[in-house]
């Protein structure tokens, strides 16, 4: 049995795991809005781990087609302090 495929448009999550540090969510900001325009504050949840070494941050995201999706990723993946794009 074929998984389920995802249909476009579509809300998506997409979580980014990084070292907690200053300017990191400002930075992240930045590179979504590049990607998806502005966005509203809500779509956005962070979580930080027991000892806040490090935020897992998830942006719920309108995304039009599969293919805005690599190149998010890969600009996501280049910021320091990211360690992982889910």
């Amino acid at each position: 049995m074929e998984p389920e495929r995802i249909s476009f448009p579509t809300e998506y999550p997409i979580k980014v795991i990084a070292r907690a540090g200053e300017g990191l969510r400002q930075r992240l900001d930045a590179v979504f809005t590049r990607h998806f325009g502005e966005f509203g504050a809500h779509r956005v949840s962070e979580r930080a781990s027991a000892r806040s070494s490090f935020i897992a941050l998830t942006y719920l995201m309108e995304v039009q087609e599969a293919a805005q999706l690599a190149p998010l990723h890969e600009d996501l993946r280049a910021l320091d302090g990211v360690i992982m794009v889910l």
